[in-house]
């Protein structure tokens, strides 16, 4: 079964960086995502009002659009933790992933100086009437 790839990170924002990050995110949504990868079906940033926090939804056609993604955009994600985001964060995945994809992860949510929670949910049965490309 062919099934979207769902990614949403919620992230906390660093005190006084809420506009820089909005900014920042703003620019690598529109200079870096979306013309480096044209398979994703949907990348956004949502956060509420006098929030600290902020949530990215991603949806790709599979597991291989999210490989592709982590590697376009390893700089920015060392940069927006350094300068915006406080290290703790709440992962969620869900669809098929493969073995590279889980290296890739969990050596990313795995440091040192990050807190983060992942949690991984594989799909069972379903439909979605998205786009094939």
């Amino acid at each position: 079964m062919s099934t979207p790839f769902i990614f949403i990170g919620t992230h906390k924002i660093k005190p006084g960086k809420r506009e820089a990050f909005k900014a920042h995110f703003a620019k690598f949504c529109s200079e870096v995502v979306e013309p480096q990868e044209p398979r994703l079906h949907s990348f956004y940033g949502y956060s509420a009002p006098d929030s600290d926090l902020v949530t990215v939804v991603q949806v790709h056609p599979d597991a291989d659009s999210m490989a592709t993604h982590m590697k376009v955009g390893v700089e920015h994600f060392s940069e927006a933790y350094a300068e915006y985001l406080e290290p703790e964060s709440t992962l969620q995945i869900y669809g098929t992933l493969t073995p590279e994809l889980i290296q890739t992860i969990s050596a990313a949510a795995q440091t040192e100086e990050n807190d983060r929670s992942v949690t991984i949910r594989e799909p069972f049965t379903g439909f979605d009437r998205l786009p094939q490309r």
